[in-house]
């Protein structure tokens, strides 16, 4: 084993999580044996810190826990929130007035580390739109666009789009640079296109480099395994990426492939890492 393996950071998902949303006996033994060898062991998820908490307990293996897509750090064993990104005023007035234009679903998540409180746009309400609301049921309410310049902070907008409209993230991508405008998969119904907004730099790479830095760290010392587009930008950070073969296509071309999450995966990457570097 290279003695600069020192950071194994992993997706939650349809990457460390098997379908049935449970943490495995082998995926957890390699996060216990992870920790004995001095490897910190770092979560990023697109998951809300409460959404976290219905799958993950605290004490599960974790150091650090990326959530929201990068909008907040957690250190997992003490729980205190050591980084939060949100955005501000002049930014939600802006992304409200195109995503309104677009006549889209969507939803306004509240700041860090609250972001499980959001309040909905309905415009044609699809089934996985109010499956997401049903979830969160507790702490959704109607978006008043009244008082849409009441806001001061939020930590995302979530767009729901059908899975073929490439077109509308393309454009609110563009319309909205230098914001972070990120792609994923439903995790409800596996096929609508979710377009994930946040601040400018908010994503799970800029924030895995924030606590690389915070160590000393550098890319080399890092494996990264995930399995879908909000992944990207942390695959593309480090030099050793991994994607479970529940993949999408495009990721499975890209980087270096491993079994699916149902087969222990995660596992199956921490090893081949291990062993060759």
């Amino acid at each position: 084993m290279n003695t600069r393996a020192k950071v194994c950071v992993t997706d939650l998902d349809g990457t460390l999580l098997h379908s049935n949303r449970k943490l495995s006996e082998a995926n957890r033994k390699t996060l216990e044996e992870l920790g004995r060898m001095g490897i910190l062991r770092v979560l990023a998820t697109g998951r809300s810190l409460w959404s976290l908490k219905r799958v993950i307990s605290e004490s599960d293996p974790f150091d650090y826990v990326i959530f929201a897509t990068g909008a907040g750090i957690m250190h997992w064993p003490s729980q205190e929130l050591i980084f939060a990104s949100d955005i501000h005023p002049p930014e939600i007035e802006r992304v409200y007035k195109l995503l309104e234009e677009l006549d889209l679903d969507y939803m306004l998540h509240h700041p860090v580390p609250d972001t499980h409180y959001m309040d909905y746009r309905e415009k044609h309400g699809g089934v996985d739109f109010w499956e997401r609301i049903s979830y969160y049921k507790a702490f959704a309410r109607e978006l008043d666009p009244a008082g849409i310049a009441e806001y001061q902070a939020a930590t995302q907008f979530l767009a729901i789009a059908g899975q073929d409209r490439e077109d509308i993230y393309l454009r609110i991508k563009q319309e909205l640079s230098p914001m972070t405008v990120i792609r994923t998969t439903s995790p409800i119904d596996f096929a609508s296109l979710w377009i994930e907004i946040f601040a400018e730099g908010v994503n799970k790479g800029s924030s895995l480099s924030w606590l690389l830095d915070r160590f000393d760290l550098t890319y080399q010392d890092c494996m990264v395994i995930g399995n879908d587009f909000n992944d990207l930008d942390m695959l593309d950070l480090v030099h050793h990426s991994y994607v479970t073969n529940n993949s999408a296509q495009y990721l499975l071309d890209r980087y270096t492939p491993v079994s699916h999450h149902d087969e222990d995966g995660f596992s199956e990457a921490v090893r081949h890492w291990l062993m060759t570097h």
